[in-house]
């Protein structure tokens, strides 16, 4: 499956998670959106489907006691929302490093997912209550855009990453509220594979 990423979290911009260290202010609460651009998922085509997970941590997400929320998009009926549910909160795919350092899994909704992959100006929405809109670094004595693209051989999810900042990142939704703007935001693709 080809996969385009989208994610905000409370830390400092080139999230630290990217380098193995810890969270910027010793937790994690992040947004992160997914599109499935082409591809299947236990037999079930899934292209063109988003879904959007929140998720908190109280400290290094390895170090477990998450808790989430997923949001599945609307137009996902029948077979094609059973496979995303379980491709979106499976503990053994290719998001289980999330949903294995949760203590339960995910609450699962439905909302109208809105998903702009656009570098500096990407968007995603989960219904009302997810609102992340990125937009470029800036140079703090010169004012002047910086872009950074990291390079991740071992990444775990991609082999690069490009890094923004969050021109807005809140989330208020089931036992969530957080507000980080100017904080991280990571754009990047993937190709996942499996049985």
């Amino acid at each position: 499956m080809k996969v385009e990423q989208l994610m905000s979290c409370n830390c400092n911009w080139g999230c630290p998670c990217s380098f193995n260290s810890p969270p910027t202010y010793g937790k994690c609460e992040a947004a992160l959106a997914y599109r499935a651009v082409t591809g299947t998922y236990g037999g079930v085509v899934l292209d063109g489907l988003k879904w959007v997970l929140v998720a908190a941590w109280p400290a290094a997400i390895h170090l477990g006691n998450g808790r989430g929320l997923v949001y599945l998009d609307e137009r996902a009926k029948g077979q094609k929302r059973e496979a995303l549910e379980s491709l979106a909160t499976s503990r053994t795919g290719p998001l289980a490093v999330y949903m294995s350092s949760m203590t339960k899994p995910p609450v699962v909704r439905t909302a109208k997912i809105e998903f702009k992959f656009g570098g500096k100006k990407s968007v995603f929405r989960a219904g009302s209550t997810v609102r992340v809109e990125f937009e470029p670094m800036r140079n703090p004595v010169t004012g002047e855009e910086h872009m950074l693209t990291g390079k991740l051989p071992t990444g775990l999810f991609t082999k690069s990453e490009d890094f923004y900042s969050a021109k807005k990142f809140r989330v208020d939704a089931g036992g969530f509220s957080f507000d980080y703007p100017g904080r991280n935001a990571i754009l990047s693709t993937a190709r996942w594979h499996g049985p």
